[in-house]
């Protein structure tokens, strides 16, 4: 008898309590959002996106401040960040505190390319094609001249099959392994290719002109260069060059002014 008294108490209190949880339940998805915060992860202070105009987007989504708990769409929210070009992943929820809470990974540009037909656009970390902006523009190397290649919004990423007959794999490649060298990525700033579809290096310091020439072996050209910089202009007037030319394997040929 003790027995069934002390499971019926259990089944009493369990009852209770589950009924108390969901009348709590009901009572906080009829309570409204407190404050929007969002918090953009990025390498650069500022950037394509702000912190004030995706708040005040979500804000005018469906008049969200002035809605109910339970009324709020979190997927809905998410595909509209995902939406921007500029967004590479997003997140939202609604804390304890009953605070919306939305993550953005902002796209991270590496290269801002000129077409031939002087159609601006940047190349992301991934290969991912960013239209310009007019509101922020990022300090990255530039490439330019006899480029053909084109933003294209429905393909945007250099690795699909329509892309690849344009420069911009190799581009991405020779931008790449430059980032990746300290010396050389504070050294060179652009990239030319020329009528012979050849890519020329522009540097920072000197008045000089880096023949790479094909896209091929890029890292080894890339490290010749850097050893070369390192001997010859330790002591060496920057200027006294006119071409560095490393399109030879395993020499430097230069041109002197």
């Amino acid at each position: 008898m003790k027995r069934i008294i002390q499971i019926a108490l259990f089944v009493i209190f369990t009852v209770a309590v589950s009924g108390l949880m969901g009348f709590i339940y009901i009572e906080n998805g009829k309570q409204q959002i407190n404050e929007i915060f969002v918090r953009i992860d990025r390498n650069t202070e500022k950037g394509f996106i702000s912190v004030e105009t995706i708040r005040m987007n979500i804000e005018n989504m469906d008049s969200i401040l002035s809605r109910q708990l339970n009324e709020i769409n979190i997927d809905k929210i998410e595909d509209f960040l995902k939406a921007n070009v500029y967004v590479e992943k997003a997140d939202a929820y609604i804390n304890i505190d009953k605070n919306l809470v939305v993550n953005i990974r902002e796209r991270h540009p590496i290269l801002r390319v000129y077409s031939k037909k002087s159609e601006g656009f940047y190349l992301d970390e991934n290969g991912n094609m960013l239209p310009l902006s007019p509101k922020y523009t990022a300090r990255v190397l530039v490439a330019n001249g006899y480029i053909n290649a084109i933003f294209n919004k429905t393909f945007p990423n250099i690795f699909d099959t329509i892309n690849k007959s344009t420069q911009l794999t190799d581009l991405f490649e020779i931008t790449r392994i430059i980032r990746e060298n300290t010396f050389l990525n504070a050294q060179i700033s652009q990239v030319y290719v020329n009528s012979k579809h050849e890519y020329d290096l522009i540097p920072e310091v000197g008045n000089h002109i880096i023949q790479l020439g094909s896209a091929d072996n890029s890292m080894e050209k890339l490290d010749k260069l850097e050893i070369w910089y390192k001997k010859a202009f330790v002591k060496a007037d920057w200027d006294k060059y006119t071409v560095i030319n490393l399109k030879y394997k395993d020499q430097v040929v230069c041109t002197k002014k």
